[in-house]
């Protein structure tokens, strides 16, 4: 499948009767960026996917929800950190890069790599401080604190590293290093299961985090050089005026990408709390296979959203309508497909993590519709937030989460599992079908501008 994805690059970034060897080099740039975003993909979706599996097998879904659970609580942390400074990073490191600003791009950078260090140090304090309340109230185990404190460090700077590697076109490097971080996870998970060591299973991730981190930090420090030395020193800067501008764009996207992105983790959460850990492994399960089918559309997020940037930064608007404009009309064709699949073999496709989770069927199909606004909505979602209409996609995340959490307060008491999947899909459903409402709309308004 992500072969097919691939193979149709090469299609979205030709245009009719375009003679230029501008437009040559950026279709070359984008094909080569989204087979190394293919490869880290592929890594990437096996991961969770392992994950869920070998627990599954191995441990049953008692342990796989109570793992889960500890970690979504964790992923709602570090989503506030890693969206505010990394999406924020990836734009105006992208968008500098375009215009050929040098103080600028260091002033992000600097912001990008201190910023999450403080934040998640004063988070680190506040749980250490109320562990107890935490633990108690979030059905986390007692003797997780430590390990998820780390956990919160390791995966911060692990998003924030891919973010910026991306945002400085180093995406041959995130891949290897990705995929190199990928291997060293099945490892240690391998190993974990075969020894039945459960309250190592967190650990996996430490380890697979810290290399990446370790690889990216070398990769970095070696290619600065040659990533700014394009770049022209300007005498006359405002550094306020990049702060806040970066604060500005960071708080709007992380608002709306934390409610959006936050809803499956609360899920897990609330599943957790008020119903068991049985019914978090079977609801994991099913965003297990959710999570793996979106890794195939988010080769475009991944490749465009800081390509949409630098272009928008270069004041190219035509070439930003041409490439949204053929990646729609493929996304929602293939994105059917897909779905359509997914609805019909539901159950076999969830009883690979065994006969018990086969139940989580309907599950699965209450949430396709959601699996398929989500992923056509992906070109109109990287043009708004990659060029200057960041805000609405952001208000169309928060819709997300108020109309999913509006309905678990009425659903999840009566329908359990049931109540949280319609919840789950209400909200993606209007929200995103916001999102989509208002691109189609500045688009047109867009491309007049060229």
């Amino acid at each position: 499948m992500e072969s097919f994805w691939l193979f149709l690059i090469p299609y979205i970034l030709t245009e009719e009767k375009v003679n230029s060897s501008t437009q040559s080099t950026l279709s070359k740039r984008l094909v080569q960026n989204s087979l190394h975003t293919g490869l880290a993909l592929a890594f990437v979706g096996v991961i969770p996917f392992a994950f869920n599996f070998l627990i599954a097998r191995t441990f049953g879904k008692e342990t796989l929800g109570t793992i889960n659970v500890s970690i979504s609580f964790c992923l709602m942390i570090t989503i506030f950190v890693t969206n505010f400074f990394g999406t924020s990073g990836t734009k105006f490191l992208a968008e500098y890069r375009g215009s050929k600003r040098l103080e600028h791009f260091k002033i992000v950078l600097k912001l990008v790599f201190i910023g999450p260090l403080i934040l998640t140090s004063v988070i680190s304090i506040i749980l250490i401080m109320n562990w107890e309340y935490f633990s108690n109230n979030f059905s986390l185990s007692s003797n997780f604190l430590f390990v998820l404190i780390s956990y919160l460090y390791l995966r911060s700077y692990y998003i924030i590293f891919r973010r910026v590697l991306y945002g400085v076109d180093l995406v041959r490097t995130y891949a290897v290093n990705e995929a190199l971080s990928a291997i060293i996870m099945l490892v240690a998970l391998l190993f974990v299961c075969l020894t039945e060591k459960k309250e190592f299973l967190i650990h996996c991730y430490l380890i697979s985090y810290t290399f990446f981190f370790l690889l990216s930090f070398i990769s970095f420090s070696k290619k600065f050089k040659s990533i700014t030395s394009k770049l022209v020193s300007s005498e006359e800067i405002n550094s306020m005026k990049v702060i806040k501008s970066f604060a500005n764009y960071g708080l709007v996207s992380m608002i709306g990408t934390v409610a959006s992105t936050s809803t499956s983790y609360i899920s897990l959460i609330i599943i957790g709390i008020h119903l068991s850990h049985s019914d978090a492994g079977i609801y994991s399960s099913v965003l297990t296979i959710v999570s793996i089918l979106m890794f195939f559309p988010k080769l475009f997020t991944q490749v465009f959203l800081p390509e949409f940037s630098k272009l928008f930064g270069e004041g190219d608007n035509r070439r930003i309508f041409q490439i949204f404009n053929k990646t729609n009309s493929i996304m929602i064709l293939l994105s059917a497909l897909i779905c359509l699949l997914v609805f019909i073999f539901s159950g076999n496709i969830l009883s690979i993590f065994g006969k018990e989770f086969s139940e989580g069927s309907l599950i699965l199909r209450i949430l396709i519709p959601s699996l398929f606004i989500r992923m056509i909505s992906i070109p109109f979602v990287s043009f708004l937030s990659g060029t200057k209409y960041v805000l609405y996609p952001n208000i169309g995340g928060i819709i997300i989460l108020i109309i999913s959490s509006l309905c678990w307060v009425f659903l999840v008491p009566d329908y359990n599992l049931v109540g949280i999947a319609i919840g789950y899909t209400a909200g993606i459903v209007i929200g995103i079908g916001y999102q989509i409402f208002i691109a189609i709309l500045k688009i047109k308004s867009f491309s007049t501008n060229y």
